[in-house]
């Protein structure tokens, strides 16, 4: 009784998550045994992966040859012990990569991605939820594939309040809108449900990304399955999701330089304001971000894009507080909601 209540009191909420910042993007770490160009290049084959969210990027012949010679790329770099291995860590000019990524004519993914919570129902008989500390492999082995594609997840604790809030039957039954408010703990405006089954020796999943279209409504954006080991359903799983985002949010550096606008009310707070700044510092095609004018809660923020201005709008739908308002000028118009 006490969880239906509190469903149906959610369930009358607004979404107010905003785009996770990933801060690592031009930061790869890879071991060295004395062969400092080696070590580079596995560390910036990393951050291209991260940056495109495509670990094919690294068959491309500029990518070949910029792997062989890293140097040019590299901005800052340091050494790291880690159980007993001695790790090169390095920081990649963003301006270099980028123009490596357009070279090979594949989208960028910014440092703004929406944060994404992962349920997934382990069906071995009993149902369970996996959960963030789980012993069956599962958590550490998502993890690491989202972080090599630079994806911001979060795996539920599973603790008294999820346990409250979320139940295996509702995963199961895809009952998007009350996880999805359940899931605010953790910061994600969309999540993934579905199930992991083992079958002999291997494993199938079956999943859904759900989270907010137009008017808020909560909807099934993009769905996947596949059957391997472990390891093998984990990368797919990864990749199907990586894709998606690419194809919804990715931009591609071309054309000349322009001057924009956007102009954004109900900017009343000073955190408000540096939340729509950063989330224009994190698009990959924008550049030189500046706040111009201040009336009231108005504030038009001043940038340079350097590509498709509808990639621009598909991309600051990632921040849910912003809503488009028709203007019949040039400039782009936002509402902001306070959450």
């Amino acid at each position: 009784m006490f969880k239906s209540v509190v469903t149906a009191l959610c369930c009358g909420l607004s979404f107010m998550a905003s785009a996770a910042q990933v801060t690592d993007l031009y930061q790869g770490k890879a071991p060295t045994s004395g062969d400092m160009v080696a070590a580079q290049g596995q560390a910036l084959g990393q951050v291209l992966i991260k940056v495109t969210g495509k670990r094919d990027i690294l068959t491309q012949p500029v990518v070949v040859k910029a792997l062989a010679a890293p140097g040019d790329y590299v901005k800052s770099y340091g050494y790291q012990d880690q159980d007993s291995v001695k790790y090169l860590k390095a920081e990649f000019k963003s301006d270099k990569v980028n123009s490596l990524v357009s070279e090979s004519q594949f989208a960028l993914l910014g440092p703004a991605r929406p944060q994404m919570a992962i349920w997934l129902v382990v069906d071995q008989g009993e149902r369970r939820l996996l959960a963030d500390q789980s012993s069956d492999g599962w958590a550490q082995a998502l993890r690491e594939q989202a972080q090599t594609l630079g994806l911001p997840i979060s795996i539920p604790l599973m603790d008294l309040d999820d346990n409250m809030a979320v139940s295996a039957t509702d995963v199961w039954g895809r009952f998007a809108d009350p996880i999805l408010q359940a899931s605010q703990r953790y910061g994600a405006e969309m999540v993934v449900l579905g199930k992991l089954t083992p079958e002999g020796d291997q494993w199938s999943i079956d999943w859904g990304l759900y989270g907010p279209k137009a008017a808020g409504e909560v909807a099934e954006l993009t769905r996947g399955n596949s059957t391997g080991s472990q390891a093998e359903v984990a990368q797919g799983f990864a990749d199907t999701l990586a894709a998606w985002l690419v194809k919804n949010y990715g931009a591609r550096i071309s054309g000349p330089a322009t001057s924009q606008t956007l102009v954004v009310d109900g900017l009343s707070e000073v955190d408000s304001m540096i939340a729509v700044q950063k989330m224009l510092q994190g698009m990959a095609n924008v550049s030189k971000v500046a706040i111009g004018k201040l009336e009231g809660d108005q504030v038009t923020f001043n940038f340079t894009l350097q590509g498709d201005q509808a990639e621009l709008v598909r991309a600051l739908q990632l921040e849910s507080r912003l809503r488009k308002v028709d203007d019949n000028g040039s400039g782009l118009r936002y509402q902001w909601s306070q959450p």
